[in-house]
């Protein structure tokens, strides 16, 4: 009963302090240079109000963050026929291009696999590379 008494005394008097911490806070300083902090500006004296925070962020809109997934009528109709545009294009000619200098530059080319650890290209894979790299600048550029 005696560990009762003080906890529920502590809790009241925590529950009655909520309520002041919604409100504004002034801060001012008197005569003699002492600062003061009130929920009310005092009056004749310049007083800053200052912002509180709750511990809690500014209000987040998550469907901007998080939007939903289109459904299969919210899709826009595609062009079965459609190829590739000049952009496209032209930015695979420069891929291709840049893969295929690499390539014939010689030395250990690397490719980061799956599980995030690296794989050495051997001989045959950097000729094959090779090889679909010139197919694309051929067709591409």
């Amino acid at each position: 009963m005696r560990i009762w008494l003080p906890l529920a005394a502590a809790l009241m008097t925590g529950l009655a302090a909520l309520p002041t911490l919604a409100e504004d806070v002034y801060r001012w300083v008197d005569d003699d240079g002492v600062t003061h902090f009130t929920s009310h500006p005092p009056k004749n004296r310049k007083a800053d109000q200052l912002r509180t925070q709750t511990g809690h962020s500014e209000p987040v809109d998550y469907a901007t963050q998080y939007p939903e997934e289109e459904t299969p009528e919210q899709e826009q109709p595609r062009e079965e026929n459609r190829g590739p545009t000049q952009a496209e294009r032209d930015d695979a000619c420069q891929r291709a291009r840049e893969n295929l200098r690499l390539l014939e530059q010689g030395g250990r080319i690397a490719e980061e696999t799956e599980d995030g650890s690296r794989r050495y290209l051997s001989e045959e894979d950097k000729a094959e590379r090779a090889e679909r790299a010139q197919q694309i600048v051929e067709e591409a550029c």
